[in-house]
Parts: C-alpha cells; sequence; structure tokens
C-alpha cells in the first residue's frame, strides 16, 4: 500500500498539470495512476482565482465523502483568525473525521494554540518548509513543547536548508520529513535525509497536483532500498503517526 502525507484540493494552479480547475475526480485520478491508496489532502481556503471553485474544510469533507477511503482530511486554517482558527480545527477531527492540521508557524501565537490543541487530540501536523531560515527554530521550538506532538516536515528544507531541518530532527524524536515534490525532482536528497535521520523519519508525500505523483512514487522506488524500507516510507511511517491501525 501507498499512502501520501501531502496532497491537494486547489483553487488555482498549474493548467499544464491539472487542466483549468481540479475536482476531487482529478485528485483520485492522479492517485491512480501513481498506485497510491489514500492521500492527506489539504484544501486552499483563500479566495479562488476566476474560473476555479472555492476550496475549504467544508468542501474538503464533501470530497471525503465521494471518496472515504482515499482522500484524508488534513485541516487548514487562516491562523488571523485567531481562537476561531483553532475552534475550526477541533470541530474537523471531532465532527469529520479530520487526521492532520496544515500548520503555518505565523502568527506564531495562534501557531502555537493550534499545536496545543492538535497534540491535545493526538493529531499530526504537516509544516512547509523552504527558504526562509526563520522557520526552523519556530519548528523546534514547537517540537520541544508539545513532546507528544507529531510534526511532518514537507519538503525536507529543500533545496538549500536540507542540513538545518535534518539538525533539528535528530534533536527532536517527534519531528519527521516529508519527501513533497523532493522524491520525484531529486530523490537522492531523500537518500541522504534517511541516511542522516534514519527511515523510520521519513514519509512519503507527493504534493499532487503541483507536481505529478507517478514521479514521486517511482523517485522513492529507483533509490533501491529494499522491501522493508521502501514499505516504511511509503506506507509504514504513514499509519504508525497517524494512527491508521
Amino acid at each position: 500500500m501507498i499512502y501520501c502525507c501531502e496532497s491537494y484540493l486547489p483553487n488555482s494552479g498549474n493548467p499544464y498539470l491539472c487542466g483549468d480547475s481540479f475536482e476531487p475526480a482529478d485528485l483520485v485520478r492522479m492517485l491512480d495512476e501513481a498506485g497510491i491508496d489514500a492521500a492527506m489532502t489539504i484544501p486552499a481556503p483563500e479566495a479562488p482565482l476566476p474560473g476555479w471553485p472555492q476550496t475549504n474544510n467544508e468542501t474538503l469533507k464533501e470530497a471525503m465523502d465521494l471518496y472515504p477511503s482515499r482522500i484524508l482530511g488534513c485541516c487548514h486554517v487562516d491562523l488571523h483568525r485567531g481562537r476561531e482558527a483553532v475552534e475550526e480545527f477541533r470541530r474537523t477531527v471531532k465532527d469529520w473525521g479530520f487526521k492532520g492540521l496544515k500548520l503555518s508557524v505565523t502568527p506564531f501565537d495562534t501557531a502555537d494554540a493550534l499545536a496545543r490543541a492538535a497534540a491535545d487530540l493526538g493529531v499530526p501536523v504537516t509544516i512547509h518548509t523552504n527558504g526562509s531560515t526563520d522557520l526552523y527554530p519556530k519548528i523546534a521550538e514547537l517540537a520541544k513543547k508539545y513532546p507528544a506532538l507529531q510534526v511532518v516536515m514537507e519538503h525536507m528544507g529543500y533545496r538549500y536548508h536540507v542540513d538545518r531541518a535534518v539538525e533539528i530532527v535528530r534533536q527532536h524524536p517527534n519531528l519527521y520529513m516529508g519527501t513533497t515534490v523532493v522524491a520525484a525532482t531529486e530523490p537522492v536528497v531523500v537518500r541522504k535525509v534517511i541516511q542522516a535521520v534514519g527511515v523510520e523519519r521519513v514519509l512519503f508525500g507527493a504534493n499532487t497536483p503541483w507536481a505529478i505523483p507517478y514521479y514521486g512514487v517511482a523517485g522513492i522506488r529507483r533509490l533501491g532500498l529494499g522491501k522493508a524500507d521502501e514499505a516504511l516510507i511509503l506506507s509504514g511511517n504513514f499509519r504508525r503517526i497517524y494512527r491508521m491501525g
């Protein structure tokens, strides 16, 4: 089996990859092409571009109802809404069965409140990592403050801060690395991360539809990790962290 830790129902996109709009059926089609059984799926709550449908936690719940075994809910809220954002997150987990939270670290007071709520609920969070050097100390602070919170660092700090991401993962046992985009573009980086932090700390992610999931899966398989380690990255670590049984 294959599980993806980060895919999207977007409200805008690259027409070369996903056309002029993107529906739940399009996501499932792309997952099928890659042999992915289910994907942690994130909505885009911002106002859509012309011609694109609005996507938010409510429309994500509708997609989950259409494809209950394929689309897994990952809540996305506007942190500038403060307490309302925290309450919306709690509702998506308790009432709708969402299994994750896409977390930004700005503003940090709301991020802290959401991290505390996620730890209380036993729900992992996923955080986008990129070239911002201010991001990594904040992730480390949340990981230290909430040791029960599982944090998946998407993109592994790719491309210029992989070493920085590896450093804080080594320091905090509740931090993990998601292979989103990296597996499809430079799988050798995934190998480097596995050697640095261990295969148990790495999860497969596709970043559908911004990247083509088929190539992400192929990138992992081209590493020649062996059946046991490959299975951990493609499914086992995900099932453990997200309590899939």
